[in-house]
This record gives structure tokens, C-alpha cells and sequence, in this order.
């Protein structure tokens, strides 16, 4: 069955086309789970967004040569949108989950299971986010603004502000118990932080503009002759000047916070309780 139908928004054609892609990887690429994802699974692509899929399978080929082969075979559904699969091998996923690899931890905590059992890899402790990782990566992407910033590339400075501050958010939320979706919306993100923090809705017209500017730095055009909001130079360090102090203080919160789940931890290890 190909699909052939434009629209993937109209009812059951994203159904068809998941339902489809399912057998195709089970029955002939051999996977032994398959996971749906991403924006599409959250409701917050672009018209074009691809369809994400974790697929786990024993395989002893190298990534790029796994995606390669699962894709040219979801190549034959004839989907509206393009697929972006990721082939993990079971032991890559176990070693994933106990380093708090936020992909496959995000990928399988948020998503939805189109085949296989989900509680082989997800132990009721299992079941966290790791908020250094994220806080961690977070401080990446903001030392990558600063190469880029120095460099004027405002293109690739004002990507890797928008990721940072994603990544702020979320592990914010996160120390909060709040299970965190795949999301790119820095608005949807606060949504859900001003209840803890209602101070921050003073942020929310920043944040809007650095989610728009963003997203068209992070993406590529998508069809010829699109318009993207692309802010210059000066522009994004004025943004930047706007998030800096906040980002700082949110920067010293969250690592206060890994520090007394740590000394929580400690203790719970060592039967003091708590």
C-alpha cells in the first residue's frame, strides 16, 4: 500500500502511514521495537516535519549504514513527509538509559510504542530524566554561541541560543517532576514554568522571538523561494544581553538542585533514608 495523500494532517493518514511503516520495519528490517516520536507525536511540526522513529534491532552495522537501509525501505510508502529513523541496538539503548542519553531516554519515555514492550528497557528506576546531562548540555550550547558570536556567524550563534535555552527550560522543569516533552516551543515550555515561577511571564515576549528566530536558524528552508526571519549579529546579542542574566541565575538553580537530589541519593544508598 502506498499512501497517497498530501495532507498527512487528515484523519488516518498519519495512522495509515505509522501503521504501515511498522510492518515494513518489523517484517522485513527485523527491528524488535519501534518507537513514534518527535514533534509529529507532540503536535508541533511544520507542515514538513519528518515522521521520527526510534527503531531497536541486533545489528552489527555501523549507524549511518543502518538508518540508510531502514529509510530506503519506508522510502517505498510514498509518504507526504520524509521519515528520520534512528537504529539503536538493544545493549546501545541499556547503555544510554544508565548514562541519561536525553535522545533515547526522551524518545522512549515520551513517545508511544508502536511495537514491542516498552518495560524491557524501562525499570520503574529507570524512569528520570537526567537533569545534569541536560544542564549539561545546556552550557555546551552556550559556550558554542559564544565561538560562533565571536566569529560573527549569527546564523549559527543564534541556533545554538535558541537550543540552550530550550535546554534550560527543560531541565528547570524537570527538577520539578514534570515530564517533559519533545518540544521545541520555548512558549510552550513556559506555559508550563510559570507555575512554578510566575515571574517569569515578563520573559514571554523574548522568549517567543528567540523561538522564532531559531527555529528558522536551525532548520534549513524547506521549500524554494520560503521567507525566514533571520536576525543579524547585533540583533542576536541584544537577545542574547535579554536572556544572559537569566539563563546565569537559571544555570545556578539547577545545579543547587542537582546537588541536594545527589546528597539525597548518598544517603538513600547508604540506608540513612531521608
Amino acid at each position: 500500500m502506498v499512501v497517497q495523500s498530501v495532507d498527512i494532517q487528515s484523519p488516518g493518514v498519519l495512522e495509515k502511514i505509522l501503521s504501515r511503516a511498522t510492518e515494513i520495519l518489523v517484517r522485513e528490517y527485523g527491528a524488535s521495537h519501534v518507537v513514534f516520536h518527535g514533534s509529529r507525536f507532540h503536535g508541533d511540526p511544520y507542515p514538513d516535519s519528518d515522521i521520527d522513529l526510534l527503531v531497536v534491532k541486533e545489528t552489527d552495522q555501523a549507524p549511518t549504514e543502518r538508518t540508510r537501509e531502514a529509510e530506503a525501505l519506508l522510502g517505498r510508502l510514498g509518504s507526504p513527509v520524509d521519515f528520520d529513523v534512528q537504529v539503536w541496538t538493544p545493549e546501545e539503548v541499556r547503555q544510554g538509559l544508565s548514562e541519561g542519553q536525553t535522545y533515547v531516554g526522551m524518545a522512549l519515555f515520551n513517545g508511544r510504542f508502536l511495537y514491542g514492550n516498552e518495560e524491557e528497557f524501562m525499570a520503574p528506576e529507570q524512569r528520570f530524566y537526567n537533569i545534569k546531562e541536560w544542564l549539561n548540555n545546556a552550557r555546551v550550547c552556550l559556550e558554542t554561541y559564544d565561538f560562533h558570536q565571536s566569529r560573527g556567524r549569527n546564523v549559527e550563534g543564534m541556533d545554538q541560543l535558541f537550543q540552550s535555552t530550550e535546554r534550560y527550560m527543560k531541565a528547570f522543569l524537570m527538577t520539578k517532576g514534570v515530564k517533559v516533552e519533545m518540544t521545541h516551543s520555548l512558549s510552550g515550555l513556559l506555559d508550563q514554568a510559570v507555575k512554578y515561577e510566575p515571574s517569569w511571564e515578563s520573559l514571554r515576549e523574548t522568549l517567543e522571538v528567540a523561538h522564532k528566530w531559531g527555529r528558522d536558524c536551525h532548520y534549513p528552508p524547506r521549500q524554494v523561494g520560503e521567507v525566514r526571519i533571520i536576525p543579524t549579529l547585533s540583533e542576536v546579542k541584544e537577545l542574547y544581553g535579554k536572556l544572559e542574566p537569566w539563563l546565569k541565575t537559571l544555570d545556578r538553580t539547577l545545579e543547587k538542585s542537582i546537588e541536594r537530589q545527589e546528597k539525597i541519593r548518598e544517603k538513600k544508598d547508604h540506608g540513612l533514608g531521608f
